[in-house]
């Protein structure tokens, strides 16, 4: 069991026949709690999940159809990942490289007009969807009870609301994922 705390440095991805276009980050925190479990005597292989209180989301630059805003994204996430330990020649360090995935429910969220000065709802048809998915990687150190991580989770799932308009990239078509470079600290128990 442990509890973890950090920094996320999320961003938005807009997907169009051009490339790929990415707003800029808007730092933001995560609170979770983590339960890992080995799997086999004598193997060096956990499994984790537990639950997420995670923030994300984007500034959009403006432009002729928009106007610059800041979208926050709250999202309840459950992790799952598959753990190795690796065990280092110094008493009670370990390296833990770890692969897996996530799935996450927007729980609230605000986007933030500033030509305007109004604030709105980011999830609904014409923004974002509430669900969203994808994978994590990463590499964890821990010593005694103490645990420092950083990884990536690279969202798979289209989180574009059905009539979404917000942002007019060249050739946009539909498709707008989350990335999250993330930093944690935690104890464990």
């Amino acid at each position: 069991m442990s509890i973890r705390f950090g920094l996320n440095v999320p961003t938005i991805r807009y997907k169009g026949t051009g490339g790929t276009a990415q707003t800029n980050p808007l730092p933001r925190f995560h609170l979770s709690f983590i339960y890992g479990n080995k799997l086999g005597k004598g193997l060096p292989f956990y499994l984790e999940t537990g639950v997420s209180y995670t923030e994300k989301g984007a500034e959009i630059e403006a432009a002729d159809e928009y106007e610059f805003r800041k979208c926050n994204l709250k999202y309840l996430q459950i992790p799952v990942v598959l753990k190795y330990r690796w065990t280092t020649n110094v008493d009670d360090f370990t390296i833990q490289p770890f692969f897996g995935g996530y799935i996450a429910c927007g729980v609230g969220g605000k986007t933030k007009l500033y030509t305007s000065r109004t604030k709105q709802s980011s999830f609904g048809d014409n923004r974002y969807n509430r669900f969203d998915a994808g994978i994590r990687a990463g590499c964890g150190l821990s010593y005694q009870n103490f645990y420092f991580e950083t990884g990536y989770e690279a969202g798979l799932y289209n989180i574009a609301g059905d009539q979404y308009t917000d942002y007019h990239y060249d050739d946009f078509d539909g498709f707008i994922r989350n990335g999250n470079f993330f930093m944690t600290l935690g104890v464990n128990f």
